[in-house]
């Protein structure tokens, strides 16, 4: 049950930190300059942690279900090194990408 629930919560914040980061670099098109910012509303950045968030419950869920035993979560728990590395290297890239 532990390794079914650290799969799962891994896997969430996997899911979530990707995808602020796209929606983050989606919207910089149309977002103020940096010194205009305290200006503006911040809506669009709580839109944007609300999905990331959605996106990683909903990860969650599927891996909650699909991880039925614990052996299964240990092997989704050892792959999670390398999905790291590359969940943080698209998400450092589309920041980075940020103009």
């Amino acid at each position: 049950m532990r390794a079914r629930l650290a799969a799962a919560v891994a896997v969430g914040g996997l899911v979530a930190a990707p995808s602020y980061a796209t929606q983050r670099l989606i919207d910089a098109v149309n977002e103020p300059p940096l010194g205009t910012v305290l200006e503006q509303a911040t809506i669009p950045y709580y839109w944007r942690v609300g999905l990331a968030v959605l996106h990683g419950l909903i990860a969650a869920t599927i891996v909650w279900f699909l991880a039925h035993d614990d052996d299964r979560a240990r092997g989704i728990l050892a792959r999670l090194p390398w999905i790291t590395w590359i969940a943080g290297a698209a998400a450092a890239a589309a920041v980075g990408l940020n103009p």
